[in-house]
């Protein structure tokens, strides 16, 4: 059996990493979001105190896992219908993909993980698209990769930075074989979509010539609507900033930066767009109550506060980005820096959004709330700003 050590921090950092956001202007897709994200509030208030808990056996270690395994199964065919509804709409991999070879596997011990389907069910449960499932398989199998190929930090930064395409071919009925392609490597593998389990996992390694010289470009998929339209569009500006030559010549802050000055245009020529969007998302999330005396609002430093108001780009669509971007740049400061299963909960659970504050002119003031963390902030859609951005720690 594999060591739950090993099982339990996967889950929960690559819950984190892999940001899966769902474009809720599908209602259904939003309603089932939130019902499964409040199954996870409720699943780790349960064991919470028993997560770390060394003295557990295996058995009663996989044991905890019993009560989102049962939601899961109970929700099983809307789950399964709603994916397939995603997956019946991108497009499968070029002809160009298929004739690059494959240079490696995931090691025995992480292939038998992904054949777990209590592993791949409590660690897909919030996925509902290939991109969001191809991320987060590819987030557990990239540090094989990396390691297996010397990968160097700089290079590392790569995949991340210019962001990944996504394609799937169905093989028989409920087998959908996943492509991810990025700037450095190239992995697919088979996703079973009854079981949630992962097979015939393969990728080339980084930096190959051969799938280098294909110099691939990016695909357009069909976007049912704006909201999946503008991250597209998103997503091509990261793709086409690439370059081969002015990668080795430049820092990955200067990558990003290029990247940011990018977005920050095409933001500014497609306002309206944005606006529209954000307002709808917003209109359809709901009031939310005050936190209540067992949370503590943290004191930033003046640095921590410049850090936090340049966290949040104009370009972010709804709150789900913000909340994940301030959750990121909080695991970076004391006192959340400071307990890993505390991060690993709040990965797990993800963040119930809210408004707290009567919306004025475009301006609105929304809760994110975490399993025991909580951000504030007031987005003001018109000038594109984010502002008296709090970071909250529930008390033990």
């Amino acid at each position: 059996m594999i060591s739950l050590k090993i099982t339990l921090s996967t889950v929960l950092f690559l819950l984190m990493a892999a940001t899966c956001t769902s474009q809720i202007i599908d209602r259904e897709l939003k309603d089932q979001k939130q019902k499964t994200q409040k199954e996870f509030f409720k699943f780790i208030s349960e064991i919470e105190s028993k997560l770390s808990d060394s003295t557990l056996t295996t058995e009663q270690q996989f044991a905890l896992f019993d009560p989102i395994f049962d939601y899961a199964h109970r929700a099983h065919s809307s789950l399964t219908q709603l994916r397939k509804k995603y997956f019946q709409k991108i497009q499968p991999p070029p002809a160009v993909l298929n004739a690059t070879r494959f240079d490696g596997n995931p090691s025995e011990e992480l292939s038998k993980m992904l054949k777990n389907p209590q592993f791949t069910t409590v660690t897909l449960l919030q996925c509902y698209r290939p991109l969001e499932i191809a991320r987060l398989i590819s987030g557990i199998i990239q540090p094989v990769i990396y390691q297996q190929s010397n990968t160097g930090t700089n290079e590392a930064t790569i995949a991340y930075t210019f962001g990944n395409q996504v394609f799937a071919k169905q093989l028989k009925e409920d087998i959908w074989q996943i492509w991810l392609v990025n700037r450095l490597y190239m992995l697919r593998f088979n996703l079973d979509l009854q079981t949630m389990v992962i097979d015939h996992s393969e990728y080339t390694l980084p930096n190959k010539a051969e799938y280098l010289r294909l110099q691939f470009p990016f695909v357009i998929q069909k976007s049912a609507n704006e909201l999946e339209k503008l991250y597209q569009e998103t997503d091509e500006i990261r793709w086409n900033s690439y370059s081969s030559t002015g990668i080795q010549e430049v820092s990955p802050q200067e990558w990003q930066d290029t990247i940011d000055k990018r977005l920050s245009v095409f933001y500014l020529k497609n306002q309206s767009r944005f606006i529209k969007v954000q307002n709808e998302i917003l209109k359809e999330t709901g009031k939310g109550n005050d936190l209540g005396a067992n949370w503590q609002e943290l004191k930033l430093s003046p640095d921590e506060n410049l850090m936090v108001e340049q966290t949040l780009k104009s370009n972010i669509l709804q709150p789900d980005e913000a909340a994940q971007q301030l959750f990121s740049f909080s695991n970076g400061i004391i006192p959340f820096n400071q307990d890993i299963d505390e991060i690993g909960k709040n990965a797990m659970s993800g963040f119930l959004h809210y408004i707290v504050g009567h919306e004025k002119d475009q301006v609105w003031k929304i809760r994110s709330l975490g399993y025991s963390i909580a951000f504030e902030y007031t987005w003001d859609l018109k000038q594109g700003r984010f502002s008296e951005i709090k970071i909250f720690k529930r008390q033990s």
